[in-house]
């Protein structure tokens, strides 16, 4: 009988490390794959400045305040901003809080136009 108890917990045992070591091995692929995202992220993603000056729209890299591109609109920033960086998307990350919300409607309606 106490065999069988034996058994039962070894049986027990194995099948608990074999689900821990499965789980172990999830997480370590699901970690791997968001590292991977970040990095395209972080690769691909541009975080912008914009400012506005007499009805002109200056747009500025915020990390190193080079300036970017120039436009009177948003699309005209957009386009200024792809035939500079092809391989980049810029986003909105400071400057004037009420230009910045301005500006991100008239990105809403743009996209919605686009779609």
């Amino acid at each position: 009988m106490a065999e069988i108890i034996l058994g039962i917990l070894l049986g027990m045992l194995l099948a608990g490390i074999m689900v821990y070591l499965y789980i172990r091995g999830l997480i370590r692929t699901v970690m791997r794959e968001l590292d991977e995202h970040i990095e395209r992220a972080a690769n691909t993603l541009m975080p912008v400045i914009i400012e506005r000056e007499n009805g002109v729209l200056f747009c500025y890299d915020k990390q190193d305040k080079q300036f970017i591109c120039q436009g009177a609109t948003v699309a005209e920033i957009r386009e200024a901003f792809a035939r500079r960086f092809p391989d980049k998307t810029a986003y909105l990350d400071g400057g004037d809080e009420e230009l910045v919300k301005e500006l991100r409607e008239e990105l809403k309606e743009l996209n919605v136009k686009l779609d």
